[in-house]
């Protein structure tokens, strides 16, 4: 008996033989979830529409109901519901999207409706598989709670667990708020060496790396403010740089040997 995994490849292989490629190259023209949900926030409960959308994101859920299905795609911006009837498809196309696997990345062509429950959906009139997944994705209730696992494999932490994408998210939006801050107030952002004969700029152990071509030992930085003090005595009065240092000590919740600073 074939184990889930197994039952993937099977299902790659059966697609190949039919022509279907299951790594297609592109899919241009889609809209994110986000922005379909925004259009259409004043809709009635089983209110339709005419505006079309094409969407692409990856199976979260799949509900069967006879000749209907109802799949959750979710992208960068969120989620969307989409509404797969067998009679608006077509026999093989709707079978092929059921047989779709949690994870697997879809796209979605379709107009825009409120479900009688209230629900924002998207009527598929087509679709594509855009990659088949091959490993099914974290369990969805619980999400991932081991912790090992999260930090080694941050891809199945993102897409179990929603509060690690907004701490994605949130960070991105803190780096770029420090940047115009100190745009704003004639700042420079400049980059200086990472790998640095000597090092220095606090009390730390390097990390050691061999230059081959010069046939000497370098050092991965411990801190960005020698660099950045030759900058000041060249002219330039106010400079920072937001990049990564490494320090060979102890790891904690509190320091990691590779980390982000502002200087």
């Amino acid at each position: 008996m074939a184990g889930p995994e197994e039952d993937r490849r099977q299902k790659l292989a059966r697609l190949r033989k039919q022509g279907i490629e299951p790594f297609p190259h592109s899919f241009d023209g889609t809209s994110p979830a986000a922005a379909v949900h925004e259009a259409h926030a004043g809709l009635e409960d089983g209110e339709e529409t005419d505006s079309e959308y094409r969407i692409a994101g990856r199976l979260a859920a799949r509900r069967s109901h006879g000749g209907a299905a109802f799949l959750d795609v979710v992208d960068r911006s969120g989620r969307l519901q989409v509404h797969a009837k067998r009679d608006l498809l077509g026999e093989e196309p709707f079978e092929r999207l059921i047989d779709c696997d949690l994870g697997d990345l879809v796209g979605v062509d379709g107009t825009a409706f409120k479900s009688r429950r209230g629900e924002l959906s998207l009527r598929a009139t087509e679709w594509q598989l855009l990659a088949k997944s091959l490993r099914a994705p974290p369990e969805k209730f619980h999400g991932l709670e081991d912790v090992e696992t999260r930090y080694r494999h941050r891809e199945l932490d993102l897409i179990a667990n929603e509060e690690s994408r907004e701490l994605f998210i949130l960070r991105s939006r803190v780096v770029s708020a420090i940047r115009r801050w100190l745009d704003e107030r004639g700042f420079l952002e400049v980059e200086t060496p990472i790998l640095q004969p000597l090092y220095g700029g606090a009390l730390a152990r390097p990390f050691v790396t061999h230059h081959n071509a010069l046939d000497r030992d370098l050092y991965l930085r411990i801190a960005d403010e020698l660099y950045l003090k030759r900058l000041i005595v060249g002219g330039l009065e106010r400079v920072y740089e937001i990049g990564k240092d490494f320090r060979n000590e102890g790891i904690s919740h509190k320091h990691n040997p590779e980390f982000t600073m502002l200087e």
